[in-house]
């Protein structure tokens, strides 16, 4: 049929165009996924500069919170009624394979004094052995992230069988943000729930707790022996 090379040679360059139609929407697919895939590597030259801005934020602004953090002791080694003492320590992130320390991670403490149980215990030789709870710590200290995690270490006893573990209190974003109010909010929210885990303050706590969660709350009993003068009840 002479009319098919004629309906061949009409449609070829409708052919010729959706081809390259479909080979230019390739290139402008591959690349739209280059440029994706270059956004996405990019985020790491984004995230290293937000970690190095806090770190940096964190190494102008900790001498700042070591001054606020003295000011509270000094006000509280001044008018507290029970003094045991209040510190503030800066620290360095160390490392105990070079026994090394990082001078770009400074963490700092704020904590207090031991505080003795007065209890003596003595034996017929004349030794005797007293016994005192361990302060409390409120440490600012910088993760690798840049973030500054607030940890409290809970007061302790030799009585205790076991040392507690940390407690979170604040976790800050950006440690430019710790102005002397936010401190001061930290700090006093830290000394709260401390006092829960002296001596001095487990009774309120305990009855801050229901039935069911008095059953689980362990006590630490001290061991007592009967006594040489003991009499026999008649």
């Amino acid at each position: 049929c002479r009319l098919a090379p004629l309906f061949a040679i009409a449609i070829f360059p409708y052919a010729f165009i959706a081809r390259a139609d479909l080979y230019l929407f390739r290139i402008f697919k591959t690349g739209f996924m280059l440029e994706n895939i270059l956004n996405a590597a990019n985020k790491y030259a984004d995230g290293l500069k937000n970690v190095m801005d806090r770190r940096t934020q964190w190494l102008a602004s900790h001498k700042t919170v070591h001054d606020h953090l003295l000011e509270i002791a000094k006000y509280l080694n001044e008018k507290a009624l029970y003094n045991p003492g209040f510190y503030v320590d800066t620290n360095h992130a160390f490392n105990e394979e070079i026994n090394g320390t990082c001078a770009a991670m400074p963490s700092l403490t704020f904590r207090s004094g031991a505080m003795p149980l007065n209890i003596v215990f003595k034996n017929a030789g004349g030794d005797k052995r007293e016994y005192v709870e361990e302060g409390f710590h409120i440490t600012f200290t910088p993760t690798i992230i840049g973030q500054i995690v607030v940890l409290l270490a809970p007061h302790y006893s030799s009585l205790s069988t076991e040392k507690p573990g940390y407690l979170d209190l604040a976790v800050i974003e950006n440690p430019a943000a710790l102005t002397a109010e936010v401190i001061q909010q930290i700090i006093g929210r830290g000394i709260e729930i401390a006092f829960y885990s002296s001596f001095t303050g487990m009774v309120e706590q305990q009855q801050k707790l229901n039935s069911e969660d008095q059953k689980k709350f362990e006590h630490t009993p001290i061991g007592f022996k009967r006594y040489e003068s003991s009499e026999k009840v008649k």
